[in-house]
């Protein structure tokens, strides 16, 4: 297998991200992309992570769907030392370790060990339905998460007709914001209100994506997990499914 990224600064940012949220994952190499799919260690938070073979200058596999599953934490940190603006040759060393180089002025070579997941069943995304779905810019998320960050307990989507909210409550405080503008509502019932409260804490670990993408498309339902997309048209698919959280 030979692998020459262009830039790595998407599979950086998006492994900076992803290893917040889950230590460990498989790589399914794919004849048109690299998938990652991952479920955190307490089921609550899912990952989906698509890189397209249009990012490489040479995307050759030794046979397709092939699979490495490797520490998301000690991949990050050695992409965090690649050079942003060159190019990134992914390999296999003698030793069966992951070979990533960094070919700028000075060129820097780093290995990472694989992990034998031995009669592992790779992770699948779930077919969800959702009939209420918001397309906005993601940093109108990011700001509406920071702004009501003191809602630790969780926070509420609410989607009706055209409108979208987040608010939430603690015993002590309150917090609300409503979308007015650069915003595209679509629900399947009008007259219908689509709302549920999931996790503020990952929602902080998934607005990260903002720096990577500028729009962001959400999707839930009622008592309904959330699903987070990230897309950078023929290249990346950043996507997270949230599990809903229940009132305390």
């Amino acid at each position: 297998m030979e692998l020459i990224l262009e830039s790595p600064a998407l599979l950086k940012k998006s492994m900076e991200i992803i290893s917040d949220i889950v230590q460990e994952g498989t790589f399914v190499f794919k004849k048109d992309y690299i998938e990652l799919v991952a479920l955190n260690s307490n089921n609550v938070a899912m990952v989906i992570f698509r890189l397209l073979s249009t990012n490489f200058k040479t995307y050759e596999l030794d046979g397709e769907d092939k699979q490495i599953s490797i520490s998301l934490d000690y991949l990050s940190n050695v992409l965090k030392s690649c050079d942003d603006k060159s190019e990134l040759s992914i390999t296999f060393a003698k030793n069966g370790r992951l070979k990533l180089k960094s070919m700028g002025n000075n060129p820097k070579e780093f290995e990472v060990a694989l992990i034998d997941y031995v009669n592992e069943e790779l992770q699948k995304v779930p077919d969800l339905k959702f009939p209420a779905k918001v397309i906005m810019s993601s940093s109108q998320l990011s700001q509406a998460v920071g702004d009501l960050g003191f809602l630790e307990e969780g926070v509420t989507f609410r989607a009706q007709d055209k409108s979208f909210a987040l608010e939430g409550r603690t015993t002590a405080m309150a917090g609300k914001v409503d979308f007015k503008e650069n915003v595209d509502v679509k629900v399947e019932d009008e007259l219908e209100k689509y709302e549920c409260r999931y996790s503020m804490e990952y929602l902080k670990k998934f607005i990260k994506a903002d720096k990577i993408v500028p729009s962001v498309e959400l999707s839930f339902n009622k008592d309904y997990p959330l699903k987070i997309e990230y897309k950078v048209m023929d290249k990346l698919l950043l996507g997270f499914i949230l599990a809903p959280r229940g009132e305390e």
